[in-house]
């Protein structure tokens, strides 16, 4: 009966490493996911306003 519990200790054990690292690696995942977005959002904001600046010192001429 004592190894039956010893190996159900360690079943436990690895099962709570198990949670702790998938929900570890789901949280950076959705960190790195809305750092994405972000990024992604200036980088269009910024080329758009490159667009409009490009578009205005042509008709300078």
């Amino acid at each position: 009966m004592s190894d039956f519990l010893g190996f159900m200790g360690w079943v436990v054990v690895i099962f709570i490493i198990f949670v702790l690292v998938v929900g570890f690696n789901r949280q950076m995942m959705e960190k790195n996911r809305i750092r994405d977005e972000i990024v992604a959002a200036r980088k269009a904001a910024k080329d758009k306003k490159q667009k409009i600046d490009g578009e205005s010192n042509e008709n300078v001429d």
